[in-house]
């Protein structure tokens, strides 16, 4: 019986992941669960290459330092990404609005290579937007944040709904459509009104993330 040749060593190598053919994105987020993972869930549902959107959360969650590991992960890696989207949220955080210059005054942000995905106060307004449109400002009462105001109302439509809750983009992506129209509708409110409370922009990045297959 002839002997088997020995297969190279090149052969036992892991080829590298491929990247397929639309745009590399990069999206920084505040939020160590809900945020990642809802995204996470959104990039698979939308079987979209994990290679093209790289998902991290940021060593630091105050909104400057979101944005300028954001800027400093594009720099190391010129060339690699088209987009990068850089989600936090008011939440009372003192930079909050220090982050939207650094954004708009940095050359990516200028070339609208860099994006801020805000939500005001926080990201459950994307959550709340999924069962209900709502323009009420949302404001801090007693020992009642902002942030908690927002998930108290979620409640009544999702009890078990908590801060890090998993599985959260299965619980809402039948109602994935109605949230874009809602938060589409107080874009423009915010727009006429000159308000942003409450507001969010995730919408934005759910819908460039859906279409970047349809491109």
């Amino acid at each position: 019986m002839a002997r088997r040749r020995p297969r190279p060593a090149s052969a036992f190598r892991r080829q590298a992941p491929v990247r397929a053919q639309y745009e590399v994105a990069l999206i920084v987020c505040e939020g160590e669960k809900t945020e990642p993972e809802y995204l996470r869930a959104l990039r698979k549902a939308s079987d979209l290459n994990p290679v093209n959107i790289k998902i991290v959360s940021a060593d630091r969650n105050d909104p400057v330092s979101i944005v300028r590991e954001a800027i400093a992960r594009f720099s190391s890696n010129l060339g690699e990404f088209d987009r990068v989207f850089c989600v936090f949220d008011r939440d009372g955080h003192a930079n909050y609005q220090q982050a939207l210059n650094l954004v708009a005054n940095s050359p990516l942000g200028r070339r609208q290579v860099l994006t801020a995905i805000t939500s005001v106060p926080c990201f459950e307004i994307w959550i709340l937007l999924h069962y209900a449109y709502s323009s009420a400002p949302v404001t801090a009462s007693g020992e009642r944040s902002a942030c908690e105001k927002v998930v108290a109302a979620i409640h009544r439509h999702l009890p078990e709904y908590e801060k890090a809750f998993d599985n959260v983009f299965e619980k809402l992506a039948p109602m994935l459509d109605a949230a874009i129209a809602h938060a589409d509708r107080l874009a423009v409110h915010n727009r006429d009104t000159e308000s942003d409370n409450p507001a969010t922009r995730v919408h934005e990045l759910v819908k460039y993330l859906r279409s970047l297959k349809t491109d």
